[in-house]
C-alpha cells in the first residue's frame, strides 16, 4: 500500500505579474525617454563635432583645440564673459529681491486673491518676448514715457540717454522677462511651511528678519535653488535683450555665439564656444544641486 503524497500545489503567474507591475512604468517612459535622448544627444554631438574641427578657404579641414584656446585665452571674450556674469548676477539678485515677497504675498497674504494674482503672473509670461523688450525701448527711450513723465514733473531739463542702451537695460528687461520662472519655485516651496511656524517664532521674540532668516529662508532654500537653475542659467545665453536695448557696452556671451554662426559663418568658434557655456551651466547645476540637498537635509 502506496504512502500518499500531498498534491504539489504551483502558483503560476505570480511572478509575471511582479515583474509586468515593475516593468510597467519604465514601458510607459521608454518612447518619452528615447525621443528626449535622441534629440538631445544628436544635436550634442553635432555641436561637439564641429567644435573640434577647424576649415579654411583651401578646403582643409580636421581636428583642433584652436577654437577652445581662442576663445579661452582671447581679452575680448574674457572681458564679455565677465560683463555676461556681472549682467546675470545683478539680473538674479534683482529677482530674487523682488521674486521672495511676491511669493510671501501669494502664499500667506493675497487670500482669496491668491488664484487670480498667480494666474495674472502666469499670463504675464505669455507675452512675447520681443513685445516686452520693444515695450521695454518704448519707456527708456530718449522720447519715452519714463524720460516724458520726468520732463512733465520738471525733474529732469534734458532727456536722460543713460537709461538705454547700456547695461543698466539689460538688466532691467531681463529682470522682468524671467521673473515668473523665479516666483513659481519660490512659492510653492513656501506653500508646504506651516505659517504657523512664524507664530511660533514671534511668540520666541525673533523678528521679522529673524524669522525669515532662520525659519523661512532654510525651508525655501529648495525652491529658491530650482529658481536659480530655471533662471539664473538661461541668463548667461539670452541674446535678444542685449541686441536691442544693450548697445554696445551690453553685449553678452550669447550675442558673440550669434554673431560668430550668423554674420561671419565662424560655426566652429561658436560651437566651441557654446560647448563652453553649456559646461559651465552644467558645474552650476551641479553645484545647485549639491546645495539643495544640503539645504534639504538630504544625506
Amino acid at each position: 500500500m502506496g504512502i500518499p503524497t500531498t498534491p504539489q500545489i504551483t502558483v503560476t503567474g505570480e511572478r509575471p505579474s511582479r515583474l509586468s507591475k515593475l516593468l510597467k512604468p519604465f514601458a510607459f517612459m521608454s518612447l518619452p525617454t528615447a525621443v528626449l535622448a535622441v534629440l538631445f544627444l544628436i544635436p550634442m554631438g553635432i555641436l561637439v563635432y564641429f567644435s573640434f574641427q577647424y576649415g579654411d578657404l583651401t578646403g582643409q579641414a580636421g581636428f583642433t583645440f584652436t577654437n577652445f584656446t581662442d576663445t579661452l585665452t582671447d581679452p575680448l571674450y574674457r572681458e564679455i564673459a565677465l560683463a555676461t556674469f556681472e549682467i546675470a548676477t545683478i539680473a538674479m539678485v534683482a529677482q530674487l529681491i523682488v521674486g521672495i515677497p511676491l511669493a510671501y504675498v501669494l502664499a500667506y497674504k493675497a487670500g482669496r486673491f491668491e488664484l487670480p494674482l498667480l494666474l495674472a503672473l502666469v499670463l504675464a509670461d505669455e507675452l512675447n518676448p520681443m513685445v516686452r523688450i520693444y515695450a521695454w525701448r518704448m519707456l527708456l527711450g530718449r522720447e519715452g514715457l519714463i524720460n516724458d513723465a520726468l520732463t512733465s514733473l520738471g525733474l529732469i531739463n534734458a532727456p536722460i540717454d543713460a537709461l538705454l542702451f547700456n547695461k543698466f537695460s539689460v538688466i532691467v528687461v531681463l529682470s522682468t522677462s524671467y521673473l515668473t520662472y523665479t516666483v513659481i519655485p519660490i512659492y510653492a516651496s513656501m506653500k508646504a511651511v506651516d505659517s504657523g511656524l512664524f507664530e511660533a517664532a514671534k511668540d520666541m521674540g525673533a523678528g521679522w528678519f529673524t524669522t525669515f532668516r532662520r525659519v523661512l529662508l532654510p525651508l525655501i532654500a529648495p525652491g529658491i535653488f530650482i529658481a536659480l537653475l530655471l533662471v539664473y542659467v538661461p541668463l548667461f545665453t539670452d541674446f535678444a535683450a542685449p541686441s536691442l536695448v544693450g548697445g554696445t557696452s551690453g553685449i553678452m556671451l550669447g550675442n558673440v555665439v550669434a554673431d560668430m554662426v550668423l554674420q561671419n559663418g565662424n560655426l566652429n568658434m561658436g560651437a566651441a564656444m557654446s560647448f563652453l557655456m553649456l559646461l559651465a551651466a552644467a558645474l552650476f547645476s551641479l553645484l545647485a544641486y549639491q546645495l539643495s540637498r544640503v539645504k534639504g537635509g538630504a544625506k
